[in-house]
């Protein structure tokens, strides 16, 4: 479970930092252990600060610890991904609801125009290229937005914590049949519901857009614990 943790200090923030963009960016791979002190060489620093990050990035569900070994990339299960989605369902359906309720004021205005910048890159992405990756971005682009609007800072936060997984489980959802234009439609629908005024139908567009992939991601990552299951 991601939990909010205390501030860190320089040199524990510099590991965290490298760990993570490497974990984001695939520098990193699965089923490899990694070294809290093969870490601390590469950036030149002490063990012990690595040795925090790693218990933070574990606590973000990013890692998982092996007592006196290392740490590897924790594999998405079905608690993450029930986790995910009822994480934002709850802050990306509250954030339309807000956002058309306040249809005229000058914020709403500028979340369309980001919103639309988004949709029209997508578009431009389904059908140029349909790269799932690239699409995978945009549409955490989309979504950022809606939660940045909310100025609440304790749901961005936790949104950013959130992010890597959330690119991941839109990569999984993404490559499947017609998902990408099923994306594309929903999140056209949240922002006619913005642009209309409408905060019930706001409401519902996010609810539908995150139930949506959420059977696909459980069966994907079913499929994956059962694959690395001991067999019989």
């Amino acid at each position: 479970m991601i939990m909010v943790t205390r501030e860190f200090n320089a040199l524990q923030l510099q590991a965290y930092k490298y760990i993570k963009t490497r974990i984001i960016d695939g520098t990193f791979s699965y089923n490899q252990l990694y070294s809290e002190s093969q870490i601390a060489r590469e950036i030149g620093i002490s063990r012990t600060p690595v040795r925090d990050a790693v218990h933070r990035l574990c606590q973000e569900s990013l890692i998982d610890i092996v007592p006196n070994k290392g740490f590897m990339l924790h594999k998405l299960n079905q608690q993450d991904v029930a986790e995910t989605y009822d994480i934002r369902s709850a802050i990306e359906g509250y954030c339309a609801r807000k956002a058309a309720l306040a249809r005229k004021t000058q914020e709403t205005e500028d979340l369309l125009r980001q919103l639309k910048g988004s949709l029209d890159i997508q578009q431009q992405i389904f059908e140029h290229s349909q790269d799932v990756a690239s699409f995978a971005e945009e549409d955490q682009n989309f979504h950022r937005y809606l939660v940045l609007y909310s100025g609440n800072t304790a749901f961005i936060d936790l949104f950013n914590q959130y992010m890597y997984r959330i690119k991941k489980l839109a990569c999984y959802s993404l490559a499947r049949g017609n998902r990408m234009l099923e994306t594309l439609k929903e999140h056209r629908r949240i922002y006619g519901a913005i642009t209309s005024g409408d905060s019930k139908e706001a409401y519902e567009a996010v609810l539908f857009h995150m139930d949506a992939p959420y059977g696909v991601n459980l069966e994907i990552v079913y499929s994956s614990e059962q694959q690395k299951a001991p067999s019989r």
